[in-house]
């Protein structure tokens, strides 16, 4: 309870979106709304302690210290550092949790749109037409929790909107099912007949989408082919014979 009254203070003060952002292109239909793994929370507060520890153990140090040599300052310093090692705990876990409720990640048949951050709130789209390759990410912690990245990147940034800083890629972090996403985009990418040259660093064999067919293996083209054909033919008989002659009458 004091937790979410405190989030919702804190939204309406920063005045950050409280509701999901709205689809992107697509058809109705193939949207889905995907949020990061509890998982992911739990990586992220894995390295909360980490930090926080580090920080209990100067200000143990300092009471040790002050212990020891009886130095009422260096006691009350240590005081001091504890407090302040309070304060940041709090706050960093406010933060952490609430970065992790604020990330959106909408997929549709056309388009990626990613919102995340409250006090600074990012929000891009990309088209799946400007995709450039596709990156499923595993770090060595990641890996123990379960949890992927997913990368997106654009070719020359041109397909991304709302980025900052000509930002060229686009990432659904802490995801269980990055792999079954991946594969998702690059069938709605087929089905588009872009990403020819799409690249992806995990699978070789996913990198080839729709491909254009062969020029000949269409009869209407075929077709055409022999009847230009034949008329480059005639035009060809037609320059190498000899002029016509006229006689006086």
């Amino acid at each position: 309870m004091i937790y979410a009254a405190l989030k919702g203070f804190v939204l309406s003060l920063l005045r950050a979106p409280k509701e999901p952002p709205e689809p992107p292109a697509g058809s109705h239909a193939s949207v889905e709304v995907r949020r990061a793994s509890p998982r992911f929370l739990t990586y992220r507060m894995v390295s909360f302690w980490i930090v926080s520890a580090c920080g209990w153990s100067v200000v143990g140090l300092v009471l040790l210290a002050a212990l020891l040599e009886q130095e009422i300052g260096a006691a009350l310093l240590g005081f001091v550092l504890g407090g302040l090692v309070i304060c940041l705990q709090i706050a960093a876990w406010f933060l952490i949790r609430i970065d992790y409720e604020m990330r959106y990640y909408i997929v549709t048949d056309r388009s990626l749109r990613v919102r995340q951050g409250a006090w600074t709130v990012r929000e891009m789209t990309i088209t799946y037409a400007n995709v450039q390759n596709i990156r499923v990410v595993q770090g060595p912690l990641e890996r123990l929790f379960g949890i992927w990245n997913l990368r997106i990147d654009t070719a020359g940034g041109g397909g991304i909107a709302g980025g900052q800083g000509g930002s060229h890629s686009i990432e659904m972090a802490g995801i269980e099912d990055a792999k079954d996403v991946r594969d998702g985009i690059l069938e709605h990418l087929r089905a588009l007949g872009a990403g020819a040259g799409l690249g992806d660093d995990d699978d070789e064999d996913r990198t080839t989408t729709a491909r254009t067919a062969p020029l000949g293996s269409s009869p209407a083209v075929m077709d055409e082919l022999r009847g230009l054909l034949a008329a480059a033919t005639a035009l060809r008989a037609a320059a190498n014979s000899p002029p016509p002659t006229f006689e006086p009458g």
